[in-house]
């Protein structure tokens, strides 16, 4: 396999100092000039664009990755010269898929100290012990090791260079995330109905040394929402369903990608028959009403997609990035449950008081390329 040609230069961890080093880039390898003791980086080379936006291949890889796992899947490419290290013993906070592309390299493998790691971490020598797993991956091998395992890889003297492609998920994906995702909202909806979620705290509470009553206090909180959470047939999302649908890539399709922006077919009407489409990239979520004060808040559904995104700014994080959906009141849940629930369903079947709500529903769906007519 040959250099992939296109690629950005693009650093993403500390390099080790030794003869040598490795770089996490998505540059052609004649971008990359390797002395002794360093890596020229060309300096008119914009940072940081993901490997997907220059190889179809590799954007093909993550968007069903993505599906697949319902996580954000990140990839890099790292280059590193024969007899050279480029990073130290560490673990990593993701899930992490290699495929070797060229020449070999040496890996070596260690038991956790910290399973399952939520954050990245280098740990010394004298602390691993001897590794667990020792081998040398060829062009065309695959390796995959969970979050957590120490490792380290080398490439060997008086070989070529070695490249490989790193792909990895499940960053902040946790049980431990997703609860402090969700229990916010769990807390404002059992607030409204509670008295005693509303009760002033008691006074220089937050001067106190002492947590044990506090602690007593807060157990009790904590089971009345354990019981609400029983019957609670709709969990409100914070910011896990959403930010993955923003930071995604749009699923992986070849030419214009008219198809992701501009509805085809009849439009939906009464008599109509319709299937949900790119339902691996849309999440529906129900949350409070934005436009409305906090004392009257109504909660809304909202359904938010990834198919207008775009690849160079794929996990990139951007603030300012907008957001593609459509809202609609809590009485459209059921109906909507039963267009994601079904391959396909006659638009007169859908749960809806009225014929004209039915039509209106599925008609702002199909504008956003999110159905299709049979």
């Amino acid at each position: 396999m040959g250099c992939w040609e296109g690629y950005i230069i693009s650093i993403r961890k500390a390099l080790r100092n030794k003869p040598g080093r490795e770089v996490t880039c998505s540059s052609s390898c004649s971008d990359i000039f390797f002395t002794s003791s360093s890596t020229h980086i060309p300096p008119s080379l914009p940072p940081s664009l993901p490997p997907s936006l220059f190889k179809d291949e590799l954007w093909r890889i993550q968007e069903k990755l993505e599906c697949y796992f319902g996580s954000l899947v990140g990839s890099n490419v790292y280059i590193t010269p024969a007899g050279s290290q480029g990073l130290p013993p560490h673990y990593d906070d993701v899930e992490v898929f290699i495929l070797q592309l060229e020449g070999e390299k040496h890996w070596r493998l260690y038991h956790p100290t910290v399973p399952l790691a939520r954050e990245y971490s280098v740990e010394s020598e004298d602390r691993i012990g001897r590794p667990a797993h020792e081998f040398t991956l060829k062009p065309g091998d695959f390796l995959y090791f969970p979050r957590g395992t120490i490792h380290q890889a080398d490439t060997p003297p008086g070989l070529a260079h070695s490249t490989h492609v790193t792909i990895s998920t499940y960053q902040n994906n946790s049980w431990g995330d997703f609860l402090l995702d969700t229990i916010s909202g769990l807390v404002f909806d059992t607030a409204k109905e509670d008295l005693e979620f509303r009760a002033g705290i008691p006074r220089q509470l937050l001067l106190q040394v002492d947590a044990t009553a506090v602690a007593t206090r807060l157990s009790a909180f904590l089971r009345t929402l354990a019981d609400r959470l029983e019957g609670t047939k709709e969990l409100l999302s914070a910011d896990m369903k959403k930010d993955f649908v923003m930071n995604r890539l749009p699923p992986y399709c070849m030419g214009d990608r008219a198809e992701l922006s501009v509805p085809g077919g009849p439009l939906p009407r009464l008599d109509s028959t319709v299937r949900l489409q790119f339902k691996d990239h849309t999440v529906l979520t129900v949350g409070p009403d934005q436009d409305q004060s906090d004392e009257t808040q109504e909660k809304m559904v909202y359904i938010y997609h990834s198919l207008k995104n775009r690849r160079e700014t794929h996990m990139m994080g951007n603030e300012d990035t907008e957001s593609h959906g459509l809202r609609f009141p809590l009485s459209h849940l059921d109906a909507l449950k039963q267009i994601w629930g079904h391959s396909a369903i006659p638009v007169k079947d859908l749960r809806l008081t009225t014929n004209e709500e039915k039509e209106n529903l599925v008609l702002s769906l199909w504008t956003e390329c999110l159905i299709q007519v049979l």
